[in-house]
Parts: structure tokens; C-alpha cells; sequence
């Protein structure tokens, strides 16, 4: 499974919630629905990613990705 965040176009924020339901039938486990911003994150199986594409409404599909510093007592890099 890869944590994955899926933005919703414009014309479907009215009806985000009904567009993570649709995510959540290709395979996606939907943790967060962010309305305001128009995001759906959660995670879902790399061959999960051409379905979530292709839900009505879904703008784009993006891993997401870490940063980690190192540690304050680390020297510098």
C-alpha cells in the first residue's frame, strides 16, 4: 500500500463526499476528506491507481512523499 492524496476538480467540491465513496470502491482506504481544499488522502494499492483515475471528478492522483530531518545532534550535512 502507498499513502496517496487525490485532488478533486473544481466542479465536483460540492460533492466531495460522493467522489471519496466512489474511491473508496476502486480500493481506496479513505482516511481524510479535506472539502475546503478540495483533497481526499488515504492509501490504496499501486494497481488500485488507473481506477482512482479514472472516478468522475478526480483531477489528479499523487504520492505522497516524507521528509524526515536528521537528528539535532547529527552533524551537519
Amino acid at each position: 500500500m502507498m499513502r496517496i492524496c487525490v485532488t478533486v476538480d473544481a466542479a465536483h467540491l460540492a460533492v466531495i463526499d460522493d467522489v471519496a465513496g466512489a474511491l473508496r470502491s476502486c480500493g481506496m482506504q479513505v482516511e481524510q476528506v479535506l472539502g475546503s481544499i478540495g483533497m481526499v488522502t488515504g492509501s490504496a494499492g499501486e494497481s488500485s491507481v488507473p481506477a482512482l483515475r479514472s472516478v468522475d471528478g478526480v483531477e489528479s492522483v499523487d504520492e505522497e512523499l516524507t521528509h524526515r530531518l536528521p537528528p539535532p545532534e547529527a552533524g551537519v550535512q
